[in-house]
């Protein structure tokens, strides 16, 4: 997870979330309203130009996992306030409200409707997007050179329920995404030492991997001491 810039409302939401905000509740709130009717309100913030505003901001990666997304599936938009909670329906259109998740990150049994909040009524989970949150206060990006495994865990409490919901270490079953990620770290991790031997080459590709563009690049940053 890296903090990203939220640029400005994509043009298709500042002249219609208001209305469809008013529509959505007019549809839930009426007893004539079929199940399809509700959904068909609620899911007008899946336009195209939504969606590409979300893929640029995010580099085409998942805004949890870090994982690159857009060259293997669609991604989804993601509602960082779950849209299919009622405390946070006014939110479902809200431009400020949107990330791009990878499926996994997204289903039922990892982020879906979960929104835990701390004794104060602040959310536990991180939005990668929020100015204010510095995610290394959070967040430890940790490589192992003799397991050779690369870990996310949880400094304070919001980072340990980053790093269970989206059981970003696979101890729930995602295996594959450790796997792929330890991978790629050690590939970096190799990168360094023939940095450090003089290639330039090697130099080169660490430092694209620093760019906020690459997969996973908070280790990238991490592997070489970067803020």
């Amino acid at each position: 997870m890296i903090g990203v810039r939220r640029p400005s409302v994509p043009v298709v939401l500042s002249r219609n979330a208001s209305r469809w905000a008013n529509e959505l509740q007019a549809a839930v709130s009426s007893a004539a309203s079929s199940p399809a009717q509700i959904e068909r309100a609620r899911n007008k913030y899946r336009h195209n130009d939504v969606k590409h505003a979300l893929v640029a901001m995010f580099h085409g990666k998942c805004a949890y996992c870090e994982s690159k997304i857009v060259h293997v599936t669609y991604g989804a938009i993601e509602h960082f306030r779950p849209k299919g909670d009622a405390r946070f329906q006014h939110l479902t259109f809200e431009w400020t409200n949107l990330l791009l998740s990878c499926d996994v990150c997204n289903d039922s049994a990892h982020k879906g409707r979960h929104f835990p909040l701390d004794n104060n009524g602040n959310p536990l989970l991180l939005d990668p997007s929020d100015p204010n949150i510095d995610l290394k206060a959070h967040l430890r990006f940790d490589w192992d050179g003799v397991a050779k495994i690369a870990s996310v865990y949880g400094i304070d409490a919001s980072g340990r329920e980053v790093e269970r919901t989206f059981d970003l270490n696979g101890q729930r079953g995602r295996v594959e995404l450790l796997r792929h990620r330890s991978t790629y770290v050690a590939m970096l991790v190799a990168l360094r030492v023939s940095a450090n031997g003089g290639s330039d080459e090697a130099e080169q590709l660490l430092g694209e991997a620093c760019e906020a563009t690459a997969e996973y690049s908070a280790f990238a940053r991490a592997v070489l001491g970067l803020p």
